[in-house]
């Protein structure tokens, strides 16, 4: 099937359209997320103040986006709790929704590159076909939908695999420096692209090399090499506005005795004194290197653990990820396979071996904090089912990838609008059983308990919510905290997050195992009528 450059252009911007117009379509229903306010703090005071010195741990690009939008919002600028200490109802909403718009300048770039990415693997057709199965994935709805960085992180970083990969079979100078740039914004939006992006291109230069594709001369790589690392930085360095000045301290630290510890050390000791360009950015590196030898509490299976388990993220991919998706690649998984060891024309693994490599990755961490960590393997994944289209599909190839095609897209109607909180058939309906955190329950639905006491007409509210969000912000005057122990009477909420022990002790709330929820608000909090209180 041929696709004309103005129906393919056309058809993409059709599906970004649709992509944004379903992450808007959210932003009334939920509330701020954990991590949002911090996040909007710290792009508002790059915007108002030319500085960057609120939560380090990530870098600004993103932040600066969703700043861009916050500042649009017209909220002033204050302090890590501005959106959700703010008295103005109005202003909570309307910078909640700006700074979340603010997001959505990532969504063209990230399915324009996975159309031109599929393009050239495949052909015209599959590429528009690997654009709309990754416009359709409920957890980059989500992420787009939220404002973090984690979605600009994808972009960015969906984009310098892209280029990293034309340059293993395009060797020169273009290619080099169009990888640096890409590379240094993926860097500029979330620390993970050091490791994630570099070991992809590493992937393709040596499945270019294993194809006796050209390479180029030593002296002439050298240079280029030499030209990528002066842009990288140059590029990293205008991100943090130029900054020249002295390693900032360090906001909390790695475990003693901890290879980690040794490494922030070292670092600490070469800069010494010195000032240093992009002060912010060096910090940045040592601290997540410092978070994650520290570990932090995660949640799998009914048990929380500090360091997290190395098939934590497989087992994420497996229920928060579509099935047909699923399904899709492994077929042409196995297709690709088979005709090969055939000696047949087969469509290239190159995506379907870059997503098993972040996943391998992703397995070595101690930050075992939800899918979104790993959001990167989506466009891959939604490029290797798509190569199911190409070059000698059978008509039954071919009928079975459109049924799969139509499933995922039901999927993702039907998700609407609890994308963050998406999981497939495995675990549907016990979600809690496999994962919480930000899988599950993030902090979003303490609008919608709003709304419920508004209609029962309740009054007051027992609550233990996993966020920062104030109740009496949103318009219940009575709230009282919920302590560890049996109930009080009367209405009572609590986050799954609390119930499953992330934050709390998984006895604190032991009494939920015997209730029968009185209501379930959203996906993320559960509401008891305990007695006769008020």
């Amino acid at each position: 099937m041929l696709l004309s450059r103005s129906v393919a252009g056309c058809s993409v911007a059709v599906l970004v359209a649709i992509f944004a117009l379903r992450c808007y379509l959210t932003y009334p229903v939920f509330n701020d997320t954990k991590d949002e306010a911090v996040h909007i703090a710290a792009g508002l005071e790059i915007w108002h103040n030319g500085r960057y010195t609120i939560d380090r741990q990530h870098p600004p690009l993103a932040r600066m986006a969703i700043g861009l939008g916050a500042r649009l919002g017209r909220l002033p600028y204050g302090n890590p709790g501005a959106l959700w200490a703010t008295s103005n109802l109005d202003a909570y909403w309307r910078t909640l929704k700006a700074a979340r718009m603010g997001n959505l300048i990532f969504v063209p770039p990230l399915f324009l590159y996975v159309y031109l990415w599929g393009k050239r693997l495949y052909g015209p057709a599959t590429g528009l076909a690997a654009t709309a199965l990754a416009s359709m994935c409920p957890n980059l709805l989500a992420h787009a939908a939220v404002a973090t960085v984690d979605f600009g992180a994808v972009a960015t970083s969906s984009i310098a695999a892209f280029y990293f990969w034309k340059w293993s079979r395009e060797p020169g100078t273009r290619s080099s420096v169009q990888s640096a740039v890409t590379f240094g914004l993926a860097v500029l939006t979330k620390f993970s692209a050091l490791i994630f992006v570099p070991a992809m291109g590493a992937l393709f230069f040596l499945l270019a090399r294993w194809g006796k594709r050209p390479w180029e001369s030593w002296p002439r790589g050298m240079l280029r090499g030499a030209l990528f690392a002066a842009v990288f930085l140059l590029v990293v360095w205008a991100g943090y506005l130029f900054d020249v000045g002295h390693l900032p301290p360090a906001a909390f630290f790695a475990p003693h005795g901890s290879f980690a510890e040794k490494v922030v050390r070292a670092g600490e000791a070469l800069v010494g004194h010195r000032a240093v360009p992009a002060p912010a950015f060096v910090r940045g590196v040592l601290q997540v290197m410092a978070k994650n030898a520290a570990g932090h509490p995660s949640y799998l299976f009914g048990h929380v653990g500090q360091f997290g388990w190395w098939y934590y993220f497989p087992v994420a991919l497996a229920v928060k990820t579509t099935l047909p998706l699923l399904l899709l690649v492994v077929l042409a998984g196995a297709q690709g396979v088979l005709r090969t060891a055939r000696k047949q024309d087969a469509p290239t693994l190159d995506p379907l071996l870059a997503a098993g490599l972040i996943l391998l990755i992703s397995m070595t961490s101690n930050l075992d904090l939800g899918i979104r960590y790993i959001l990167l393997i989506y466009p891959l994944l939604a490029l290797a089912g798509a190569g199911l289209l190409a070059s000698g599909t059978t008509p039954l190839i071919l009928g079975l990838a459109a049924a799969l095609g139509i499933w995922q897209a039901a999927e993702s109607v039907a998700a609407h609008p609890d994308y963050l909180a998406y999981f497939n058939q495995i675990a549907r309906g016990r979600e809690e059983e496999f994962l919480l955190d930000s899988n599950l329950d993030w902090g979003q639905d303490l609008e919608r308990l709003r709304r419920y006491s508004d209609e029962h007409g309740i009054t007051t509210v027992h609550l233990s919510y996993f966020g920062h969000t104030h109740l009496e912000q949103l318009g219940i005057s009575d709230v009282r905290p919920l302590h560890p122990g049996p109930p009080p009477a009367g209405w009572v909420a609590i986050s799954k997050n609390h119930v499953g022990g992330i934050d709390r002790h998984p006895s604190d709330f032991a009494w939920t195992k015997k209730l029968v929820p009185t209501a379930r608000i959203g996906k993320s909090i559960l509401v008891y009528r305990v007695g006769g209180g008020p």
